[in-house]
């Protein structure tokens, strides 16, 4: 009895140390790239979250209330974390009023998130835009979703980052955080990848430090200062699937060199992954699409040796199936009226007003032409211009045709969302209109056809109006264009003189047209282009090509893309007398203006040909004489051997006779 006690003494405090390091379970549920895309995905009247079973949208922010009520039930007592990669906004109507009332800021907060990263759109608005959209998410809520930007760098020498940098100080966006569930302590922190800075145009001046060196140092802090049992990693960098099936990116490769990430929650290629991507045998890398279409829900332990394991993921569609929350559509709802009377109503538009009727689902793969026609047809139509060009990646959505085909403002508002004025900081990018010559605008050609070619990106497909034109890829580049023809499929096409001295006037946005003032450094001066005005005088900057809608108001009336689309498209004709105006689909409307044409003939080869391409057939030539020379030299050397040979014997001959 006497080693009784003692040893049931020693096997309760051994039990009691097993228990304490016993298997601990949580979960992670994850979302990314909301877009602002609040209502369901397809025509927003055939939207229906009230009701189950009767639509078929998939989305909306109101079934992602009532399927997370459900996924957090589900999860019992153990650690739920909701957490998002950025990009939030930017793609709808919505996110023209953000700054005024943070809409969507304010429903990641009601939903109760735990933390989201800065994705690139959300400085679409410049960063005092992103600042607005904190302060009116938090003073309508009282508090905001806690944003994690771990790279971010502020301008000391600038005031045009004061606000946003007010918004670190006052800890409503931080490096990293560090939360306790269920006696686990988590450390999030977040980074911007190189490819979403790149892509950023107002992003300046802020800048974004080195990733990989940011994570490196996030990792200790929160391992050795913070003493973390989990470090997950909110990143908007991107995954891309190669061609063997395996995934790389920027979100892999980051795991790859800096140690001690346990769950990547991911972003910004809108990849709706099954399965999570695991990195080095363990670390999970997850993304959950794009635009609330999915829920990501992820199961893991936390071992007694301290190391986490992922147990099972599951990716929830969001569909009809789930049944939207009542408060949360109410919310919605009084965010279209913002819109209404902000951003609508004076130009004479409403969020749900039924504007036109489609036939077919409109895509923006590069093989499809017929949206992309649409709208550099609306490009060039309001600017007046000869011709009008855009890139694939700036046209945002696919028109879906859904039930019936009715298209209100609200869904062809999302094919060109982007953008912000130069002048009036409204948003949408203006409109601009530029003049050039002919072979100027070859050079233009041969710039769009090139990118698209070295990028080899979708995004980067020129999409053109006014013009249709063929490139031989047998030919060098900056000189691949065989065949230019200016005009149009009702009026008809003429083939393009390049000796023609008449300028000829291109429309654009502001944001794709800026190339064209770059030309010349983009191509290390291979390739000389003058953006000109009507007169031919050169024009030092884009904002003096910016279109002035009223030039008797003071100031610049910019007319933006979306508004042009918009006018174009209720001026179509209505064919069938329903009061819609009808999007054509066949003949004219899918024509395609942009050929492939591969050829060793004459005209292929040299058609519209300029120096470089002279140039290169005669360097080529030259160097083909060259080789042949070179190759003939040991048969010339046999050839004269033997005719000194034979002068030889015929010597000799001679002498003996």
């Amino acid at each position: 009895m006497r080693l009784f006690y003692p040893l049931l003494l020693v096997s309760c405090l051994f039990a009691a140390t097993q228990a304490g390091a016993a298997e601990r379970s949580f979960t992670i549920l994850h979302t990314n790239d909301w877009q602002s895309r609040l209502l369901g995905f397809g025509p927003n009247n055939e939207y229906s979250p009230a009701t189950a079973n009767d639509d078929g949208t998939v989305g909306g922010v109101a079934r992602l209330s009532t399927l997370l009520k459900a996924r957090r039930a589900a999860a019992g007592d153990q650690p739920v974390l909701l957490l998002d990669g950025g990009d939030f906004t930017m793609g709808t109507l919505f996110h023209t009023v953000t700054r005024e009332i943070g809409g969507e800021l304010q429903l990641m907060t009601e939903l109760g998130y735990d933390g989201a990263t800065l994705g690139n759109h959300e400085f679409d608005f410049r960063p005092a835009g992103l600042a607005a959209m904190i302060n009116a998410a938090l003073k309508a809520k009282g508090s905001v979703v806690p944003l994690l930007s771990s790279n971010l760098r502020f301008d000391p020498t600038r005031q045009d980052d004061d606000s946003l940098q007010a918004q670190m100080t006052a800890g409503r966006i931080l490096p990293y955080k560090v939360l306790e569930r269920g006696g686990i302590r988590f450390g999030l922190f977040g980074l911007l990848g190189e490819n979403a800075v790149a892509v950023s145009p107002m992003i300046k001046p802020l800048t974004f430090a080195d990733p990989v060196e940011t994570a490196a140092a996030m990792v200790k802090v929160l391992r050795e200062q913070e003493r973390v049992d989990v470090v997950i990693l909110l990143s908007h960098m991107g995954v891309t699937q190669q061609a063997d099936g395996s995934w790389r990116g920027e979100e892999v490769e980051l795991v790859e060199q800096v140690p001690g990430i346990d769950i990547v929650v991911g972003g910004h290629s809108h990849v709706a992954l099954p399965q999570p991507i695991l990195v080095n045998g363990h670390t999970p890398v997850m993304q959950a699409g794009s635009e609330i279409q999915y829920l990501g829900e992820l199961h893991m332990t936390l071992g007694e040796d301290g190391a986490s394991r992922v147990v099972d993921y599951r990716l929830h569609p969001l569909n009809d199936q789930t049944p939207g929350d009542t408060a949360i559509t109410a919310q919605v709802d009084d965010f279209k009226k913002v819109v209404d009377t902000q951003m609508l109503a004076p130009k004479g538009y409403r969020f749900d007003q039924p504007l036109a009727k489609v036939d077919q689902t409109l895509g923006r793969a590069y093989e499809e032409t017929t949206l992309a026609n649409l709208v550099t047809d609306a490009l060039r139509l309001g600017t007046g211009s000869d011709l009008a060009f855009t890139g694939n990646g700036t046209i945002r959505d696919d028109l879906i045709k859904g039930r019936d085909g009715v298209q209100d403002v609200s869904d062809l508002f999302r094919i060109a969302p982007l953008g912000i004025g130069q002048y009036d900081d409204a948003p949408g990018y203006p409109l601009i209109k530029v003049y050039f010559t002919a072979r100027e605008i070859k050079s233009i050609l041969e710039v769009l056809l090139l990118a698209y070619q070295l990028r080899d990106s979708d995004s980067y497909y020129p999409r053109v109006s006014g013009v249709t034109f063929s490139y031989n890829p047998y030919r060098v580049p900056f000189d691949r264009v065989s065949r230019i023809a200016i005009g149009d499929a009702v009026s008809g096409y003429r083939e393009l003189d390049l000796d023609d001295p008449r300028l000829f006037s291109v429309g654009a946005t502001s944001y794709v047209g800026s190339f064209t003032w770059l030309i010349a450094d983009l191509t290390h001066g291979l390739m000389q282009v003058v953006p000109k005005d009507a007169q031919g005088q050169p024009l030092a900057a884009i904002e003096t090509a910016i279109i002035d809608t009223d030039p008797q108001r003071a100031g610049i009336q910019e007319y933006k893309e979306w508004q042009a689309l918009l006018d174009h498209i209720r001026a179509l004709p209505d064919l069938d007398g329903d009061g819609l105006a009808d999007i054509p689909t066949t003949g004219a409307a899918a024509e395609h203006r942009m050929l492939r044409a591969p050829s060793f003939s004459p005209q292929a080869m040299f058609g519209t040909a300029g120096a470089l391409q002279w140039g290169a057939c005669g360097l080529a030539l030259l160097l083909a004489g060259l080789l042949l020379w070179l190759l003939s030299w040991p048969l010339r050397r046999r050839v004269k051997s033997a005719a000194r040979a034979t002068a030889a014997i015929r010597n000799a001959s001679g002498r003996s006779e």
